[in-house]
């Protein structure tokens, strides 16, 4: 395992086209297990999720992104296919469909997600 800089950047339009970016740079780790790269940090108070340890696992053709402590929730962005996960937020839960037309790896080092379409709805 290696210390690392990890530096995340997102960014979301919504349904009337208003751009909301975030941006995040923290230490963190990083290490291969066979063909995949991972990438753990810790979330900080900055973020809304103290307490909350994020981890990336990257495939050639696949990212999933893991949450557990505080917030916990599974992402998973897979070119041309649909993954639904129950998001927890602080005004219940929600059922999110993620379907990503596009999914960028290079060399392990840089992930862009492309382009994604989220669906939610409330969960009882």
């Amino acid at each position: 395992m290696k210390k690392a800089i990890i530096s995340v950047k997102g960014t979301q339009k919504n349904d009337r086209e208003e751009v909301d970016t975030i941006e995040l740079v923290t230490e963190g780790n990083f290490y291969i297990k066979g063909n995949t790269f991972y990438v753990v940090y810790e979330e900080s108070e900055l973020s809304g999720m103290d307490g909350t340890t994020t981890t990336l696992k990257i495939t050639r053709d696949k990212v999933t992104l893991l949450r557990f402590g505080t917030n916990k929730s599974k992402m998973v962005f897979e070119k041309n296919k649909r993954h639904e996960t129950d998001y927890q937020t602080p005004y219940g839960k929600i059922l999110l469909g993620v379907l990503s037309t596009d999914v960028n790896v290079n060399n392990g080092g840089e992930w862009r997600r492309g382009k994604h379409k989220v669906c939610s709805r409330p969960q009882q």
